[in-house]
């Protein structure tokens, strides 16, 4: 039977995943409470939730969300990274804790995610890992648009360089 407790963490969860442009499910397995807190700082930092939520209440969010096909990763302990702003830094993340402790032979293994409405294996999130974040590809827009302005700018100051030029060259033959 349902507690009203467990009936509004549904509640609350299925409208996070809802919202979310990317949900990483992960194996937590081996980590201590040292590396957890340095990771939940690095998870806050960047805007990432990440929850440890029992499966069954994973299962009805899911369901309560209308997401499918994440529930064939619901094995043994689960923690859940989600962003509702950056849908890779979840992802960049954890790759990095990862790469920091590559010497520790501890690392957080994807078990799958959801990533901007699709369902992912393990080893298609490595991929996504490549992606680059919202602001790296916002800044490659913005130079992108910038470009041919800043172009016509040299162009239209060369020309009126060149008139100036030419001008000031009038004036020493007539002088």
């Amino acid at each position: 039977m349902a507690t009203q407790k467990k009936i509004e963490m549904v509640e609350i969860y299925s409208k996070k995943f809802r919202e979310a442009k990317s949900i990483f499910l992960a194996d937590f397995k081996g980590i201590n409470v040292a590396q957890v807190t340095e990771l939940r700082k690095q998870f806050r930092d960047a805007n990432v939730e990440y929850r440890v939520i029992k499966n069954t209440l994973a299962k009805r969010s899911f369901s309560n969300a209308g997401i499918e096909g994440l529930d064939e990763h619901l094995n043994g302990p689960t923690a859940f990274a989600f962003s509702d702003r950056d849908a890779t830094a979840p992802v960049k993340i954890i790759q990095e804790f990862n790469k920091q402790n590559i010497k520790n032979k501890i690392s957080i293994e994807i078990k799958g995610c959801l990533f901007e409405g699709k369902v992912f294996n393990p080893e298609q999130t490595e991929a996504l890992a490549k992606l680059p974040t919202r602001d790296e590809l916002l800044a490659k827009l913005l130079s992108t648009l910038q470009a041919p302005m800043s172009q016509m700018l040299t162009v239209l100051q060369a020309t009126g360089q060149k008139l100036v030029g030419v001008l000031g060259s009038l004036k020493n033959q007539k002088s």
